[in-house]
């Protein structure tokens, strides 16, 4: 029992330690000062899209070995992505952030974007997303950069729901993006005419607690709309980054329940994995998207998604806690494709 304790406090100081050092390299050199922010995006412009259903861009990619199921339905997805900018020169992203915009574009618009271009339209914003290190501040700078990183998010979905026009939409995003994404169920959709519009919101990769979701339910069957998904996926019984035992939602991707039921590795469609995060591996095919059926199961447990039996060595990337934080959608990724086909289709039908 001593040997346990002492060796899980070693593995808390080494996270502990992991993450400090991580701090010192990314920290911006100066306080946040709305002075200093960069332009904002002006979301009349195309420009100011990183996908957009007349573009040509990496949210319309699709495994060669798994079409699409027909033309998309008359959905908008808005997605959110996370965060990919890792500068200390500024606490909030400049839009043409060359490094920011390629993990943007090559790893979460082609391994989470796409999921939804089977059964919608994705309008995905650039945004003045936070710094990386802004979730490690405690002077609230941080909190400063994401707020303003809200104003953009905001402003963008306004302009999506006049792109879109009166069609119904699917509230989508990760990481720092499903922060802002609950932020507008919150202050946006709750209560307002696009509430009835609204097919589901997929919050994955945040620590979204069940009391800040405006009131919306948690999505209970695979079918279920006007509610609310989301996951945080770990390996093995680990905390991850949210830690555990919080009443957090957790959806699970393989079954769509949310419950704490173990759903194995032979109801995974199929998973894409990648090397790196933040950039490409020496040789890799940034555009290759190769499925991997029945990579990992799923059960929720203390608020997380944990994944115990891993078949496979393409999702190496990890975060504190034994995170598979960058892969939470990308592990069920096939799964993930065709619920929101079949959401879509059941919102449509009024079922």
């Amino acid at each position: 029992m001593i040997l346990a304790v002492l060796g899980a406090g070693a593995w808390l100081l080494r996270e502990q330690l992991m993450i400090a050092l991580m701090a010192t390299r990314i920290a911006p050199q100066h306080d946040f000062d709305p002075a200093l922010a960069p332009a904002p995006p002006d979301y009349r412009s195309d420009s100011a899209w990183a996908a957009l259903p007349e573009k040509d861009d990496p949210a319309d990619d699709q495994p060669g070995s798994h079409p699409d199921s027909g033309a998309p339905r008359p959905v908008g997805v808005f997605f959110v992505h996370p965060t990919s900018y890792f500068g200390r020169d500024n606490w909030n992203q400049p839009l043409a952030d060359a490094s920011a915009n390629w993990i943007t574009d090559n790893r979460v618009l082609r391994h989470q974007a796409s999921v939804f271009n089977a059964c919608c339209e994705v309008f995905a914003p650039r945004y003045r997303q936070a710094t990386f290190f802004s979730y490690l501040d405690d002077a609230g700078n941080g909190e400063r950069a994401l707020d303003l990183a809200y104003t953009d998010v905001a402003a963008a979905f306004e302009a999506f729901l006049a792109r879109n026009g009166d069609r119904p939409f699917i509230l989508a995003g990760h990481s720092q993006g499903s922060q802002h994404g609950a932020r507008l169920l919150r202050e946006r959709i709750a209560g307002s005419p696009a509430q009835s519009r609204m097919v589901a919101a997929y919050l994955v990769g945040f620590a979204l607690d069940r009391q800040d979701m405006g009131g919306l339910p948690v999505c209970a069957t695979a079918t279920a709309t006007g509610c609310v998904i989301g996951w945080n996926t770990v390996q093995g019984e680990s905390a991850g980054l949210n830690g555990a035992g919080r009443d957090l939602v957790c959806v699970n991707p393989l079954s769509w329940r949310a419950d704490g039921a173990h759903a194995p590795n032979a109801r995974n469609s199929g998973g894409i994995g990648f090397a790196s995060y933040t950039q490409p591996a020496e040789g890799e095919d940034v555009t290759a998207m190769a499925i991997e059926p029945q990579v990992a199961d799923a059960q929720c447990r203390a608020g997380n998604l944990v994944v115990r039996e891993l078949r496979s060595d393409n999702f190496p990337s990890r975060m504190p806690g034994n995170s598979m934080h960058v892969y939470d959608y990308s592990l069920y990724y096939l799964n993930v494709r065709a619920n929101a086909v079949a959401r879509v289709d059941a919102f449509l039908s009024g079922s």
